[in-house]
This record gives structure tokens, C-alpha cells and sequence, in this order.
């Protein structure tokens, strides 16, 4: 059964009554482009064939929120942040609540998901997107799939609290089945790439909590690395604008570990335009190169790496038939991509998972999907 259908079942069962919409969008991989989105850098994420359904009603002046993979959950409406997996649709709704009718009386939402958790596949993205997508149906306001992926992005850094960049919501929403997309996070422009190579994920077992993490020091270490810059660049909006010719001499005029931030986020962001034009002109093999020199970048300059992680990346990298390995989804945690030569995904999934030393909770194929839908009951 798939996510609508077990997310309208679950809807049904929990409120005794039929759900008013049901909306589905996937999870995303991103191949390369790390801590760029938010400095307005370039990215280059797919859509997953795995979905998260969301099916929505009447909340009878409350907000209740049931999930296949969480406790059933009931608060106040309006809503307030409570720091629980309800955020994410209740701060959806809480956005579209003044130009919703429908949500007057609170909201009722019903989640299903094939989107693995804790692995970089930004399920909340996809709840977010979902959520949205499911409520503009149901008030018979249809919204263009990048005002879908804009509420969701607000709703996250504004409700749930996560000062994330726009990237989860535009893959989930806006992803094309079987491409990645070459997305611009500054002008939004955007354009498919062919993937044409096998990905894989690994789940390193570490889990991975973003508003716990560095991430948000990252980001601050961005800004001040900005702000330092500013008196030399007055018209700089971002460290992606930065003149890669004299990189070099502007790095000596930042304190570190400023320096390695800013040398990270140049180079990333070269390295994904330059990668996206691999896979345009089939060069896997460039590729792969771009996506180890990605994990190379992050793990000794943006320092967002575990042992745990490169020794994951390590042993994918010695595997036959593979073009290269990187951490994925932020770090601190959390998952791995390979990517392998077409047709050899299977085989390195069953090396993977037959490496007694790394003892993998998961190893997955990956292909990628389309975006954000309706969905019927």
C-alpha cells in the first residue's frame, strides 16, 4: 500500500471521518553543493522515489496530528511551537492559516512515509511540502510547487526554528524523475541535469540532530566571515561571490577557522556547477572526482565530518565499480552517498552490506523522483 493510501486509512481510523485532501512529496538527495545553500551558492539535489503522504481535515478547533512512526499528538490552535515532529505540519498551517478558511477550526493531519529517517533525505522537507500542498487543496487555493517549497522553508525556519537554506522544499517540490537539479539558492533559476550513475545511501548509525547540532555555528561563522569581508567588497551579498582568482589573498585576511569556512563554500560551490556539467557530458568518472574532493572539503575544512562517517566513505572508496563518496545531508551524523558507475549500485549495496566491520544499519539504492502531488483517497 502505498503513502496515500496508509495515510488516509490512518486519518480515517484516528478522526472517524475521511480526510478532506492528501498530498505527497519526496524526499532528496543532494550529490554535491554542502553548506552553499545558504550562502546563495549552487546545489545539485534530486527528488527520491520515496514520498511522504499527508492527509488533512478538520481539527474540530484543535490541531491533532497522527504519524505510522510517531505518537499520536494534540495541542492548542492556533499553534505554538512545542519542539515535537508536529511542528512541521503545524507550522505549515499556521502559515497558510490567514489565507485558509478551512483552517479556522483548527487542523487534523495524518502522516505515511517511505522517507527513511535520520539519513539525509529531509523528511521534514517532505512533510512540509506535503502538509502545504494538502491544505491549499483543501481550501481550493492551488499553489505553484515553488510557493509550496516557500511555505515549507518558512514554516521551518520560522516555526520549527531551523535556519535552513531553500533547497529541501525546491527539490521536494519541484524534483524531475530521473535528474537532479542545477539549482541557483540566490535567483532560484533552475534547470535538470541526467544523473546517469548509480547512487547509494548509507546510514551510518549516527544520529543526526540539525537544531543540536554546529550547524547554526556554521551559519554564524558565515555571516561574521561576511561581515569582515565587507569593508574590502562593499557590494558582497554572498561568500559565493567572491573571486576565486584571489581567494588565496583574501583567505590571509581571516582569522580561523574563518579562513577554511570561506575557502569551503567558494570551492563547493565551483565544484557542484562543474560537476553538474559532468553529468550533462556523461564524464562520470569527473564526477565522482568532484564528489570525493566534496568530502575531502568538508570533512578537513568545514570540519563537519566523523570517524565514523570517513571510514564509511573510506571503505566505499576502495569498492570496485565505485566513483566516489561523500558525506551527505549536513553531516555530524547521518548518512553517506556512493556513487557508482551505471548498473553497479546493487553490487555495492550488497558489499556494503556485507562489511562486518562497519556494520551498516542500512544500505539503499536511490533513484531519482518527481516532485509534489495531489493525491486521491
Amino acid at each position: 500500500m502505498n503513502p496515500a493510501q496508509r495515510a488516509a486509512d490512518l486519518f480515517r481510523a484516528s478522526f472517524a471521518s475521511a480526510p478532506a485532501a492528501i498530498a505527497s512529496a519526496p524526499g532528496r538527495v543532494n550529490l554535491i553543493g554542502e553548506h552553499v545553500d545558504y550562502h546563495g551558492g549552487h546545489v545539485l539535489p534530486a527528488a527520491t522515489l520515496e514520498r511522504t503522504a499527508v492527509a488533512v481535515g478538520p481539527g474540530g478547533g484543535r490541531l491533532r496530528a497522527v504519524s505510522e512512526r510517531a505518537e499520536r499528538l494534540e495541542a492548542d490552535w492556533p499553534p505554538a511551537a512545542s519542539g515535537r515532529w508536529s511542528d512541521y505540519p503545524a507550522g505549515v498551517g499556521e502559515l497558510m492559516r490567514k489565507d485558509a478558511a478551512v483552517l479556522a477550526d483548527g487542523l487534523a493531519v495524518a502522516v505515511a512515509s517511505d522517507v527513511p529517517l535520520a539519513m539525509g533525505l529531509s523528511s521534514s522537507a517532505a512533510l512540509e511540502v506535503a502538509t502545504a500542498a494538502a491544505i491549499a487543496a483543501w481550501a481550493g487555493t492551488p499553489r505553484s510547487a515553488r510557493d509550496l517549497a516557500e511555505i515549507g522553508w518558512r514554516a521551518e525556519n520560522e516555526f520549527v526554528g531551523m535556519p535552513c537554506g531553500l533547497m529541501d522544499q525546491i527539490a521536494s517540490a519541484l524534483g524531475s524523475a530521473g535528474s537532479a537539479l542545477l539549482l541557483d539558492c540566490r535567483s532560484l533559476e533552475m534547470h535538470p541535469v541526467p544523473v546517469g550513475v548509480d547512487l547509494v545511501l548509507v546510514d551510518s548509525g549516527e544520529p543526526r540532530a540539525l537544531r543540536d547540532s554546529r550547524y547554526g555555528e556554521r551559519r554564524r561563522e558565515g555571516a561574521e566571515a561576511l561581515a569582515l569581508l565587507r569593508p574590502e567588497f562593499p557590494a558582497l551579498l554572498c561568500l559565493v561571490d567572491l573571486p576565486p582568482a584571489r581567494l588565496g589573498t583574501i583567505l590571509r585576511r581571516l582569522p580561523a577557522p574563518l579562513d577554511r569556512r570561506v575557502k569551503h563554500v567558494v570551492n563547493e560551490n565551483q565544484r557542484t556547477v562543474l560537476a553538474a556539467r559532468a553529468l550533462e557530458s556523461g564524464d562520470h568518472a569527473a564526477f565522482g572526482t568532484l564528489v570525493n574532493a566534496s568530502h575531502n572539503s568538508l570533512r578537513d575544512l568545514y570540519e563537519c565530518s566523523t570517524p565514523r562517517l570517513d571510514a564509511i566513505v573510506a571503505a566505499a572508496r576502495a569498492l570496485p565499480r565505485v566513483l566516489g563518496a561523500r558525506l551527505v545531508g549536513a553531516g555530524w551524523g547521518g548518512a553517506v552517498l556512493v556513487v557508482a558507475e551505471p548498473g553497479a549500485g546493487g553490487m555495492v549495496v550488497d558489499l556494503l552490506r556485507a562489511d562486518r566491520a562497519l556494520a551498516l544499519p542500512e544500505v539503499r539504492l536511490v533513484r531519482p523522483g518527481a516532485g509534489v502531488r495531489g493525491e486521491v483517497s
